[in-house]
């Protein structure tokens, strides 16, 4: 039955939905209009829609516990290259949903619409605001969104992975991330009198080499993606900032590097008479997915199920991994005409790829026990 809809109507939903979400596109935790947009939809689709901040969810299907499906409904701060990529249908506020999450709503809410108001299955679906950035998943656990749920899926679109192919890893998916800021204070003074100042900059840079020295004894991924500080070349630097991701598949391996960093900025500020403040930004544990989860996934798509290396890019889904057996995958958008990577100004797909995720979320549905 599922399909047989499917066929019938999910192409143009799907296209002129995702089409109307990607021009809406907002940042992580400002996604006003489109979870307005999204619950006037499900409001639409007979659904009941509850709001947890900018993230919506609803239920269908009497009883529990429930089988949830989850889309990210924010937008990365990066102006679309229109001349490149020709759509008439980008947003014009700064914005772009070059991370794929208007085609991962567009297909939820595809789902919901052929679900329609009646399941034997007791559903969720769930529609996450800030992914990006601002961990809204922990929020939305917070606030109750897991409640009465016992296993929870989700996608990703991938344009290294062909169209109509769902790509599954078992175990680790996605690393771990930890975004971190490191601003140290000294004394400026003339570089002709140094010992009269206290060199921030040389102190950041110390405490860098340790970081990295770690992090390579470790096995971890860390980068130093900007770095400011000083006044001038004959300056002694009194200030400096140094902006730092590290990823991650171990979390105790990332507790004993972020630890090894700590007493490296000690050092460098009772060597060159600093002080430091370091600042975590974000924290998403790895995306590790439950083998049982994905063999199920394997077991409705068949031969579209391909099998599909970690990544060291991050996705907050992980926290709802660590509270309910669940599995992400990646579903392949890849195609003549869109090969642009994610986050980048130019990435875009055609509407067909949905409906193997739309396929993919009504068979996980119809094979649930």
């Amino acid at each position: 039955m599922y399909n047989e809809i499917m066929d019938n109507a999910s192409l143009e939903y799907l296209t002129v939905t995702r089409r109307k979400l990607h021009r809406l596109a907002e940042p992580s935790g400002r996604e006003y209009n489109t979870s307005r947009f999204i619950a006037d939809e499900l409001s639409r689709l007979g659904y009941k829609p509850k709001f947890i901040e900018t993230g919506v969810y609803c239920d269908v299907g009497k009883g529990a516990p429930r089988l949830a499906f989850r889309a990210d409904i924010d937008a990365l701060p990066i102006t679309e290259n229109v001349a490149a990529t020709g759509a008439d249908f980008a947003a014009e506020n700064g914005c772009m949903h070059a991370c794929g999450h208007d085609g991962h709503t567009a297909n939820l809410l595809n789902v919901a619409r052929i679900v329609g108001g009646k399941s034997d299955v007791p559903l969720r679906f769930i529609f996450q605001y800030g992914e990006e950035g601002v961990g809204g998943s922990r929020v939305m656990i917070d606030g109750g969104v897991l409640d009465g749920v016992d296993e929870i899926y989700a996608l990703h679109l991938s344009p290294e992975l062909d169209e109509g192919k769902v790509g599954y890893c078992y175990g680790a998916m996605f690393a771990g991330c930890v975004e971190f800021d490191v601003g140290i204070d000294g004394i400026a003074s003339h570089c002709a009198v140094p010992e009269k100042g206290a060199n921030a900059v040389h102190a950041a840079i110390e405490a860098a080499a340790a970081a990295f020295a770690s992090a390579d004894k470790n096995g971890l991924l860390l980068n130093l993606g900007k770095i400011t500080g000083g006044a001038a070349r004959n300056i002694v630097a009194d200030k400096s900032l140094s902006e730092y991701t590290l990823r991650f598949y171990d979390s105790a391996k990332s507790e004993s590097v972020m630890l090894d960093i700590e007493r490296a900025l000690i050092a460098a500020d009772d060597k060159y008479r600093t002080s430091h403040r370091l600042t975590t930004h974000t924290v998403y544990p790895p995306v590790v997915n439950h083998a049982l989860c994905v063999d199920k996934v394997r077991a409705v798509m068949g031969e579209a199920a391909v099998a599909t290396a970690p990544k060291n890019t991050a996705e907050d889904f992980s926290n709802y991994l660590l509270e309910r057996p669940g599995c992400m995958v990646w579903l392949g958008v890849g195609s003549d005409g869109h090969t642009s990577p994610l986050h980048s100004d130019t990435f875009g797909f055609d509407e067909r790829a949905l409906l193997t995720g739309t396929e993919l979320f009504l068979r996980l549905i119809a094979s649930h026990k």
